[in-house]
C-alpha cells in the first residue's frame, strides 16, 4: 500500500512539472481582431471610447504576414475577468465578479473615460497575456 501511495505521489509530481506556467500565447480581441498592432514587448493596446462589438481573450497562433498568413488567429477562447483602471488615481475597480468568454465593448466602455484602462485578467496561468492593459482613447 505504501508503494502505491509513493507511486501515486510521484505521478502527481511529474504531472505538475508538465504544466508550464505562461507557456502559451494569448491576446485580447475586439470582434476577433487582435487589439494590439503587433505581438511584441513594446506594443501597446488601445481601444476607442466609441468602439463597438465584442471583447474576448484567446489563445493565439501568430502567423507570418510576409508569407500571407493571418497576423493572429484565435485557436481557443479563454475565460477572463475585467477591471477598469482609473487614469487619475490608478485605482483598479473590478468591473464584474463573473468570469467571461466575451463581453460587449460598449458595456465596459460606458464605465470608462478617456485615459482609463481596461484590464483583462486570464483565469488560466498557462497563458501569457502581455497586453492585458488596454488604454481607452
Amino acid at each position: 500500500m505504501k508503494k502505491m501511495i509513493v507511486v501515486f505521489m510521484l505521478a502527481l509530481l511529474a504531472e505538475s512539472y508538465g504544466q508550464d506556467t505562461f507557456s502559451s500565447c494569448s491576446a485580447v480581441f475586439l470582434n476577433d481582431q487582435m487589439i494590439v498592432d503587433e505581438y511584441s514587448a513594446s506594443a501597446k493596446a488601445k481601444i476607442s471610447k466609441d468602439a463597438v462589438g465584442w471583447i474576448s481573450a484567446g489563445a493565439v497562433n501568430l502567423g507570418d504576414v510576409s508569407k500571407g498568413e493571418k497576423k493572429a488567429e484565435i485557436t481557443e477562447k479563454l475565460e477572463f475577468g475585467v477591471a477598469i483602471k482609473d487614469a487619475n488615481t490608478g485605482t483598479i475597480i473590478l468591473f464584474s465578479t463573473k468570469t467571461l468568454k466575451k463581453i460587449e465593448a460598449e458595456k465596459v466602455l460606458a464605465k470608462c473615460k478617456k485615459g482609463d484602462s481596461i484590464i483583462i485578467m486570464t483565469t488560466d496561468n498557462t497563458f501569457a497575456l502581455p497586453h492585458n492593459e488596454i488604454l481607452v482613447y
